[in-house]
């Protein structure tokens, strides 16, 4: 039910201070709270309202959290969830677990995969202009038409199944990365957003 530990550990925490406390099983509780009958009020009712809104967000759906207003997604499970043309910018994503998702022409610019697991996630025409892939998983990501304007980037870049036309100008890598993307028959194309020529964009010489 849980999608990370510290959300199962604020509502531990919480539910610590409210001894006495009968916590009905998920399907009872949501039914209660629907229609709570006359004279008896129901789990979320008996709940101080911060244990209420904890209850909620350790069972919400994680990609419906992801596209509101919090920043924190560090250690979700995302594996082959649908976020593609969502606007996500400055999010935290490090450590998750993202295992073919859809990013697809999101907005992306200055988030964080630092170590998260994207591998086979599908980049393409996404903005991570800013972004940092340190360390990420991109074994099989496809980054067609991608913006990686000044995104920082380490040697798991060059695991991405596909690069062509995506926008690397003033990306931070490692030389012997850069030397590898350039060797690479798929780094051709112009980008459609900016327009920047992939080869360019990697200085290749």
């Amino acid at each position: 039910f849980f999608s990370s530990q510290s959300q199962m550990s604020s509502l531990l925490l919480c539910l610590s201070f409210a001894p006495g406390l009968r916590v009905a099983p998920v399907h009872a509780t949501a039914a209660a709270a629907a229609s709570p009958r006359a004279g008896h009020s129901s789990p979320f009712q008996r709940l101080p309202l911060a244990c209420a809104a904890a209850a909620l967000i350790a069972w919400a759906d994680p990609a419906m959290a992801v596209s509101g207003g919090g920043k924190d997604y560090s250690g979700f499970d995302l594996t082959g969830q649908d976020l593609g043309g969502q606007t996500l910018n400055g999010k935290e994503f490090r450590g998750t677990f993202a295992k073919g998702a859809s990013f697809k022409d999101s907005k992306l610019r200055g988030c964080s995969f630092f170590k998260a697991d994207m591998s086979e996630v599908d980049f393409s025409g996404a903005d991570l202009s800013s972004a940092s892939l340190e360390e990420a998983g991109l074994t099989g990501a496809l980054m067609d038409g991608a913006v990686l304007e000044s995104a920082y980037l380490t040697k798991t870049i060059a695991d991405a199944e596909s690069i062509k036309g995506a926008d690397f100008t003033e990306a931070v890598m490692p030389l012997p990365t850069q030397k590898a993307l350039c060797a690479r028959a798929d780094a051709i194309g112009k980008n459609p957003t900016t327009g920047a020529d992939t080869r360019e964009s990697l200085m290749c010489v």
